[in-house]
């Protein structure tokens, strides 16, 4: 029977071998299945040496076997995690050698990752490996910062919580403060042109805070702007980034010199600093004054002393001498006194000036100017300087626009 049936379709029937079949199988299923999304559980996860990835997705009744390549992989934002559901989009093939048919996978998407995680993860990953966020280009924060920068909402409880906690410590200085929107299509823009007029300020700040209250990714997301970000991070006065609350985190935290918490706790490190450098100062004074009284204190005992042997040696030669060492006793103590006192004196003056000597404006007062080109850059050698080239000289008093020769 069997034999009957093979010579009647003998003439009219294709015969195929193994490797023509799998390659026609092949074609058929690239042209059919062509950028398809599959979603799965990821199991039998194998990383080659090659830099290939083999697994298979599955789910409840099926599996399909998988292989995403070396070129594909290094586009991954995250690592591939085995037992973790996925959305994976590729194309349906075979693997002609064994006659394994298989998704050759592009991209692979966690199942429960929103577009906005995705898009922060991916920027984040290329503004690190850039070399933004690295702690060698952190500038560090002054330990007396008496001017400060505040970029927030006029209307959010940022503002007054971070004021308040700063008035409460008894922090002595001067806030600018710098609207703007913190949330919204508009927010990036006018964030950008707070900074903007902080920089053509001439206000020498000490430190800018850059802050707002909690809220959802969505609300967050000015603060995950690409140009933004680079801004804060290149920003030429050290940046406090506190955006929203402990577990939150946007880009600008990881591109400024440091991140806080909350708003209330950049509030306090600012204050922290602030008392730091009194009670350093107020230990030089109270210091001062123990070496003076424990000397006196000395002195005191050691005229006792000699009172003391005074009543006992009773000739007037030695009441005199006694007299005269009093006098020259006397003349010590006033002259250690007041050598102390003119030394603490000139160290309290020494950190008055290294202080006071620290505010640009008081360096422009000496004289001393900078230049800055037309895009806001300081220049700081000639040699960067180029024929007719306009620059901006500041002075004590201003600035000129002068053109080189």
């Amino acid at each position: 029977m069997q034999t009957e049936l093979f010579h009647s379709h003998q003439s009219d029937s294709k015969v195929w071998n193994v490797s023509e079949i799998n390659s026609s199988i092949r074609k058929s299923l690239e042209t059919k299945y062509h950028h398809v999304w599959v979603r799965g559980e990821v199991s039998n996860l194998r990383a080659h040496s090659s830099g290939h990835y083999y697994f298979q997705l599955k789910d409840s009744n099926s599996q399909l076997k998988a292989v995403l390549f070396k070129g594909d992989a290094g586009n991954l934002i995250s690592p591939i995690e085995d037992g973790s559901s996925y959305l994976v989009f590729g194309d349906i093939t075979v693997y002609e050698p064994r006659g394994d048919y298989q998704i050759r996978a592009r991209h692979l998407m966690k199942e429960g990752l929103g577009n906005l995680q995705i898009e922060f993860q991916k920027l984040n990953k290329a503004l690190r490996e850039e070399g933004l966020f690295e702690a060698e280009n952190k500038k560090a924060l002054p330990t007396l910062p008496l001017k400060i920068g505040l970029i927030t909402s006029p209307e959010g409880a940022a503002k007054e919580d971070f004021i308040s906690i700063l008035k409460r410590r008894k922090w002595k200085g001067e806030i600018f403060f710098f609207p703007s929107l913190v949330q919204g299509q508009l927010a990036p823009g006018q964030l950008i042109n707070a900074f903007k007029k902080i920089n053509e300020s001439k206000l020498h700040l000490d430190l800018v805070v850059l802050t707002r209250g909690g809220g959802s990714i969505e609300d967050l997301w000015s603060f995950n702007d690409e140009s933004l970000v680079r801004l804060v991070a290149d920003f030429p006065v050290p940046v406090i980034s506190a955006i929203g609350h402990q577990t939150d985190f946007v880009l600008t935290d990881f591109a400024a010199d440091f991140r806080a918490e909350t708003p209330s706790a950049a509030a306090e490190l600012i204050s922290s600093l602030f008392i730091n450098e009194v009670q350093t100062l107020d230990g030089l004074a109270s210091a001062f004054k123990q070496s003076n009284l424990t000397l006196l204190e000395k002195l005191t005992e050691e005229i006792k002393i000699l009172a003391l042997e005074l009543k006992v040696l009773s000739p007037r030669s030695k009441i005199d001498h006694a007299h005269q060492t009093l006098d020259e006793l006397k003349e010590r103590l006033q002259i250690s006194s007041s050598h102390i006192l003119r030394n603490h004196k000139e160290l309290l003056s020494f950190l008055s000036k290294r202080i006071e000597g620290s505010n640009l404006k008081n360096i422009l007062k000496k004289g001393f100017s900078y230049v800055k080109d037309g895009d806001g850059n300081v220049i700081s050698d000639a040699g960067k300087l180029s024929r007719k080239q306009v620059v901006s000289v500041f002075f004590r008093d201003g600035k000129q626009e002068m053109k080189t020769q």
